[in-house]
């Protein structure tokens, strides 16, 4: 064979190595879930609105996909009650393939062709065959209550002493009724469902006397009886002395009335908050025991020493360590952001 040929052969045969290589070995990048981001929720001050009602399917992912449909909802997102059954339907469904959601914008994943709507945002559905997925589609869904009732202290509601330069009868230390957590929250949940009923039960009696011979978590029995809420805000905590968390065993106490809220007999959606105050030993426990109980918790340590949160207007102290407007405002944010 003449010289000059040696340098093309060469060539050839290393282009069809390649080619080989390439066929044997695809890219290892795999399969690309592609996140659907919630849409925001209605915030006063705030023209971003959001619109459930309708579902995305996600764009195709570059490599190993299944040539099918993503699931369809049904229904397809909207605003319902808690606890909605919704179904995923499938129009193919290959040998061994199985209907796979996420409720959590596609951080993990479970398997099932139905879930009930617990909280509000955007839920995915794919289908899954081995290693191989289809594209995701996305729904959007929001809830509606009929009946809350929230347990607190003066933040929720206090009525007037002139003695201490409080005239009001709304959560102390706003200005007006319609500026306290209470009423901020109460109207988000009426642009949902308008007749909802709202109710306010004391929890100071817990707060100060829990793990006492003379206290007993049954004082909550007759309200829960007589309302049937399903959606509970437990905003308690300002009142707590961190001295006797410890000595009167307040994780025990505090388990014990999530156990009472949560299992009284009807469907519910739990809220549980911290404190607004600097309370670090009850704080911890509510923390960790409502997330371990799967309760929805609202942190509000954000508005602990920030003193454009407090009504610093106030002579009283007492009056003054209360949210003014700006953390009223705040604690009810925080709260909406976990009711949906």
């Amino acid at each position: 064979m003449p010289d000059f040929f040696i340098p093309k052969l060469c060539v050839l045969v290393l282009l069809i190595a390649v080619i080989g290589c390439t066929r044997d070995y695809p890219s290892l990048d795999g399969p690309r879930v592609v996140a659907v981001t919630p849409p925001a929720s209605t915030t006063p001050g705030s023209s971003s609105t959001s619109s459930p009602g309708s579902s995305t399917a996600v764009p195709p992912a570059p490599f190993d996909t299944l040539k099918v449909s993503p699931p369809r909802f049904s229904p397809d997102g909207g605003t319902f009650y808690l606890n909605t059954p919704v179904r995923l339907i499938a129009d193919t469904l290959p040998a061994g393939a199985v209907i796979e959601y996420s409720l959590d914008n596609g951080s993990n994943w479970l398997t099932g062709d139905q879930f009930t709507v617990a909280t509000g945002g955007t839920v995915l559905a794919r289908i899954r065959a081995g290693s191989k997925l289809s594209i995701s589609r996305g729904a959007s869904f929001a809830l509606y209550f009929k009946r809350m009732l929230i347990l607190g202290n003066s933040i929720m509601s206090h009525g007037p002493v002139p003695d201490l330069g409080w005239f009001n009868f709304n959560g102390m230390a706003a200005s007006a009724p319609e500026k306290d957590f209470v009423h901020l929250l109460t109207g988000r949940l009426r642009a949902l469902y308008p007749t909802i009923t709202v109710d306010l039960e004391s929890g100071g009696g817990f707060e100060r006397d829990f793990g006492t011979a003379a206290y007993s978590i049954d004082e909550f029995t007759p309200i829960l009886q007589r309302v049937k809420p399903d959606l509970i805000v437990l905003r308690i905590g300002e009142n707590i002395d961190q001295e006797l968390v410890a000595p009167r065993n307040f994780e025990k106490q505090f388990r014990e009335l999530l156990d009472l809220l949560a299992n009284y007999g009807q469907p519910v959606r739990l809220v549980c908050t911290t404190s607004v105050w600097n309370k670090p030993k009850s704080d911890a426990i509510v923390r960790a025991v409502t997330l371990e109980k799967g309760h929805a918790l609202v942190d509000l340590s954000p508005l602990v020493g920030q003193g454009g949160y407090f009504a610093s207007q106030y002579k009283d102290p007492g009056v003054a360590a209360h949210p003014n407007d700006a953390g009223m405002q705040r604690i009810a944010d925080l709260i909406w952001e976990k009711i949906q």
